[in-house]
């Protein structure tokens, strides 16, 4: 595949991943980030330097519509037309309050969580508007959080159930243009996001690791895989779907 990738959360983690790979791929990247301008430009000059691509780093604010309608008009206005979506940054700044029992997070925090997941993704493919007709790929990234109880993540959680639902009304509305909606569904990821939803991240890594039959904790690459293939000409065929990747972590 080839055109151009708009990726949000793209300065580290999972999005630094996806932006590294989808470059080996053949994409141009927009690297989307909210407050790490240095680490957004180190993206940029790798996959630039060792992908052969183009790439820009863009701020933005996944929580405004507005911010993320200019992001992709910017980036469209550089390196030409939006053919990949990948909505993946969480919304949630190392600045936040911070979550804790479902009741005791102000109903303010799951707003914003929905306007950074669910408001995120509905702008920036609007935003793309016919850039994507004709083969064009938007893929969202949640976690298996959606699906069993984590302690304190019930406003991430109850975001990212959302965006897998409409990302089924998406898939369906936008396959008569040729464009496929999917959702990219991690397991426990080894990133330093961890520090934000536990104090003791060593103790939740090695739990997960007893848990999974593959015996080990997910690593960025492991998503980075699965946004790969759904934005591959390979996956033309699967829209709608939220396909999970945590080393079978959900069967037991």
């Amino acid at each position: 595949m080839s055109g151009l990738a708009v990726i949000t959360g793209a300065s580290r983690g999972i999005g630094r991943a996806v932006a590294d790979q989808l470059a080996r791929d053949g994409y141009d990247i927009a690297v989307g980030y909210f407050a790490r301008a240095d680490a957004a430009l180190e993206v940029v000059e790798a996959v630039v330097a060792e992908r052969g691509v183009r790439a820009a780093a863009y701020q933005v604010d996944v929580r405004s519509p507005e911010s993320c309608h200019r992001l992709v008009v910017d980036a469209r206005a550089a390196m030409g037309p939006v053919r990949a979506i990948v909505s993946n940054a969480t919304g949630f700044g190392a600045d936040h309050p911070g979550l804790g029992a479902s009741l005791s997070v102000p109903v303010a925090v799951y707003q914003e969580m929905f306007a950074a997941r669910l408001g995120a993704l509905l702008s920036l493919v609007d935003a793309a508007g016919g850039d994507l007709d004709g083969g064009g790929r938007v893929v969202a990234v949640t976690s298996t959080g959606t699906h069993r109880h984590v302690p304190g993540y019930a406003p991430i959680a109850a975001s990212m159930a959302a965006v897998e639902s409409v990302v089924r009304y998406l898939a369906a509305e936008l396959g008569p243009r040729g464009i496929t909606v999917n959702t990219a569904v991690g397991g426990v990821i080894d990133t330093d996001a961890l520090a934000e939803i536990t104090a003791d991240p060593e103790r939740l890594k090695e739990a997960v690791r007893r848990a999974t039959p593959l015996g080990r904790v997910g690593r960025t690459d492991d998503i980075a895989a699965v946004v790969s293939f759904l934005c591959s000409t390979s996956a033309g065929w699967v829209t709608g779907q939220s396909l999970i990747a945590d080393g079978g972590n959900s069967l037991r």
